[in-house]
């Protein structure tokens, strides 16, 4: 998958209705209520915070070239997709942004130095320059090198059958897998920099970063099966244990509790909208939310009705039908997992 796939893919969920600058702040992984909120609304958890540190000029010159090929064009504040832009069909991706929130970073920093450590111990190399600095990284990883027994040339072996094995297994293009493996170091090898494989691909750089990324993903979901138990190590403490951020977990356990929205944000020293951002957030994640702790069943009907009917995740248009519903009530209910209310 190519950054452009993932512009249209965002740009037609929101088609109409937000503006130029909300993929971007989904795809940086912003924790914004309106971001969050989209996730949910759209359907768009895989591209969140899959580019953390992406740039807004790199952003920027993306977007141009869909409006120089006639994909988009802006519409007062809101951007929407023009027919050119129906002919494009994007493969379903592979990425899973919300799941691994950017750790898919620590799983690559945590491989790359255990390659680099295997393959230079066993050509009876003990000094080098670590490919990864980070202390952190540096401890887990000898902990994890002398729990599989990293002197052993039998325990290398299963680990490289079992890298190669887990790899070519996920569904990824060939060039992802490529890249990926071009980023390791080892034995007298160096790994390769963004720039140097954009060049030998010739792709853009930011294409090649999402094809490591989508691998990796791809990777990950692979190795959680347990199938590869040397290589499942390396997702330890990795994998998110709750679909939700943390502080929204902490307003669901005095939710639970049984104190009320404003309790909350006293409790929490928080303002009232931002415990309304995290009741949002825990009606997209959560199938039992309650919602009729905040509104009558009928309320929430005519919400989706008048959603559904005039084809709109727009609070303010909902509002002018649903005038007596507050603008928090309007978003609960587009956000609710829930199928009986």
């Amino acid at each position: 998958m190519l950054f452009e796939d993932i512009l249209i893919i965002i740009l037609k969920a929101v088609d109409g209705e937000r503006t130029i600058s909300s993929p971007y702040h989904l795809i940086k992984g912003k924790k914004s209520g309106q971001t969050i909120q989209d996730i949910g609304y759209y359907k768009l958890h895989p591209y969140f915070g899959v580019m953390p540190k992406l740039e807004k000029k790199v952003y920027d010159r993306a977007v141009q070239k869909l409006f120089d090929k006639g994909f988009i064009e802006t519409d007062g504040q809101v951007v929407r997709m023009r027919e050119a832009s129906r002919q494009h069909q994007a493969a379903a991706p592979l990425l899973n942004g919300w799941k691994y929130r950017g750790n898919e970073q620590l799983f690559i920093a945590r491989l790359s130095l255990i390659v680099q450590t295997l393959s230079q111990i066993h050509q009876n190399q003990r000094m080098f320059d670590p490919a990864v600095i980070a202390e952190d990284v540096q401890r887990w990883v000898k902990t994890y090198l002398h729990r599989i027994d990293y002197r052993n040339i039998e325990s290398c072996r299963r680990f490289k059958a079992e890298l190669a094995a887990s790899l070519s297994e996920t569904g990824v293009e060939v060039i992802g897998k490529k890249i990926v493996v071009q980023r390791l170091s080892g034995y007298k090898i160096g790994g390769m920099t963004w720039e140097q494989i954009a060049a030998a691909e010739e792709v853009e750089i930011i294409d090649v970063q999402i094809l490591a990324i989508e691998t990796l993903h791809a990777w990950m979901d692979i190795l959680e099966s347990g199938k590869y138990p040397m290589m499942q190590g390396l997702l330890e403490g990795i994998v998110q244990q709750s679909s939700l951020t943390e502080t929204a977990r902490r307003t669901e356990s005095y939710f639970r509790n049984g104190r009320k929205l404003e309790e909350i944000a006293a409790l929490r020293g928080l303002k009232t909208s931002t415990i309304e951002d995290h009741f949002v957030e825990l009606a997209m994640n959560d199938s039992g939310f309650d919602i009729l702790a905040f509104m009558e069943a009928s309320l929430f009907s005519r919400i989706i009705a008048v959603s559904q009917s005039r084809k709109t995740k727009r609070l303010r248009d909902i509002k002018e039908h649903v005038p007596e519903a507050s603008y928090f009530q309007i978003r609960l209910a587009l956000a609710t997992k829930g199928e009986n209310v």
